[in-house]
């Protein structure tokens, strides 16, 4: 009994994940408001009641998502970046792991929970709308600060440093969208494009030069 209460156990965090990447896929296709947890649980494989047994409800599915996404972000894309001391290489390091995180997932699950993140923040309550905002505003201001250093650097074209940043992380999210992993590029060759195109409409010609 003790060995098999350890390999339920051990199973729960990949179910978890799994419910996780599935919820984010149909909350995406059909939205928050027109999904059930009945489709939810149909998808996974699992009875509404075992869904249950993760999550309380809904909305704290949406929260979990979208914490799962961020915590993501953090280990893959934040942290590393921030210990990056020039801000030319941390841009390109922001870029990169961004667009690598989004497009392993969508290759391995089919759909990202990064991309629940703007998609579907009316469903979240108030506490929970305000600590997922908080949560983005530092990567927000990771992505600018780096920008303006670029820009005071002059390395930076002429341009606002929060349209920027804004555009950056559409540019990155939308990858979720059309990337498809049987495509005629490989993942890192796709994460090599968005780097060039991204460097290429923000950076002036003589910093992406120096760096040849």
């Amino acid at each position: 009994m003790k060995a098999q209460k350890k390999a339920i156990a051990s199973e729960e965090p990949n179910r978890l994940d799994q419910i996780y990447y599935v919820a984010a896929k149909i909350f995406c296709e059909k939205g928050y408001d027109a999904t059930s947890m009945s489709d939810i649980a149909h998808a996974v494989g699992i009875t509404k009641a075992g869904i249950y047994h993760y999550v309380a409800s809904k909305q704290d599915l949406l929260f979990a998502i979208m914490n799962f996404g961020m915590d993501r972000l953090e280990n893959r894309v934040i942290t590393p970046a921030r210990a990056v001391a020039g801000a030319e290489q941390r841009l390109r390091t922001i870029i990169r792991n961004h667009a690598l995180l989004i497009i392993e997932g969508s290759a391995l699950q089919g759909y990202n929970p990064v991309t629940v993140l703007n998609d579907e923040m009316a469903g979240l309550t108030t506490a929970h709308h305000r600590k997922v905002l908080q949560r983005k505003r530092i990567y927000l201001d990771l992505l600018r600060d780096t920008l303006q250093q670029l820009k005071e650097e002059g390395k930076l074209k002429e341009v606002d440093v929060t349209v920027a940043a804004f555009s950056l992380f559409g540019m990155l999210l939308w990858l979720s969208r059309w990337y498809h992993p049987d495509g005629k590029l490989t993942g890192e060759e796709v994460a090599n494009e968005i780097e060039k195109i991204a460097l290429g409409g923000i950076m002036r010609p003589q910093a992406r030069l120096a760096r040849k």
